[in-house]
């Protein structure tokens, strides 16, 4: 789903790439990502949501979903909103929420991918220690024993597993250079904000660095001023770092 700015704001426009959770969409709960893509569209941000493979709308099925494929998805993303005319080609934006934003780390540390701004919504950054968490006493009972497993109704592969417990994306966007928010619900039990304090440390040094906490925020903020406060929060920064020229 592309959100195009409207007069009187003109073309070649910034972009924002916007990328899901896990079990997620490109709408997500409480339809945060269209209510925050609509915001950014009317603030000048051309606004890119989409399904990864085997989620929500697009084609493909769960069970293949792996860390190395969402990767390759959201790059595509971005290939797909640099080939726009109407689009600044330098001034390309990655936000992620959850596992998604975990993958927006990964990338914006790659070289090459030439992120703008980065934009972090209650990102994993050990997501060994995330999911370990929320495994069922099934999984943990068959890890390793079967190659797909039931999370709850989702066809979970054992490859993804071992991807995702592979998966450093601390690691991996320390190597990125630009600006970064950082947003984070204290409340927050499925990911812990902590989360946050670890992404925080592995950027400062390099770029510009914003990191805020929401108080009583949950995981998907999903409250009518939690949301607000994020949604206010991230238009600004995009608007001071990813709109100039």
């Amino acid at each position: 789903m592309l959100h195009i700015p409207k007069p009187p704001c003109k073309p070649p426009f910034p972009a924002l790439v916007m990328l899901h959770g896990f079990t997620g969409n490109k709408i997500e709960s409480h339809q945060l990502f269209v209510k925050a893509a609509r915001r950014f569209a009317a603030e000048g941000i051309l606004t890119l949501r989409f399904d990864f493979r085997g989620c929500g709308e697009s084609e493909g099925l769960f069970e293949e979903l792996t860390i190395e494929g969402e990767t390759s998805d959201a790059l595509k993303a971005m290939e797909l909103v640099r080939s726009r005319r109407d689009v600044r080609k330098d001034h390309v934006a990655l936000l992620g929420f959850s596992l998604g934003g975990a993958i927006a780390a990964g990338i914006a540390g790659m070289k090459g991918a030439d992120a703008r701004c980065l934009v972090l919504w209650a990102a994993v950054a050990d997501p060994h220690r995330a999911f370990s968490a929320k495994a069922t006493p099934e999984i943990a009972e068959q890890f390793g024993k079967r190659s797909v497993h039931d999370y709850h109704g989702n066809a979970m592969s054992q490859k993804f597993l071992d991807d995702l417990f592979r998966f450093t994306p601390l690691e991996s966007v320390r190597a990125y250079p630009g600006p970064a928010l950082i947003m984070h619900g204290d409340a927050d039990a499925s990911i812990s904000p902590e989360d946050a304090l670890l992404y925080e440390e592995s950027l400062s040094g390099r770029g510009h660095v914003e990191l805020h906490m929401i108080r009583g925020a949950n995981h998907t903020f999903s409250g009518l001023a939690w949301e607000k406060e994020l949604i206010d929060r991230t238009a600004a920064f995009l608007k001071r770092h990813l709109c100039v020229m």
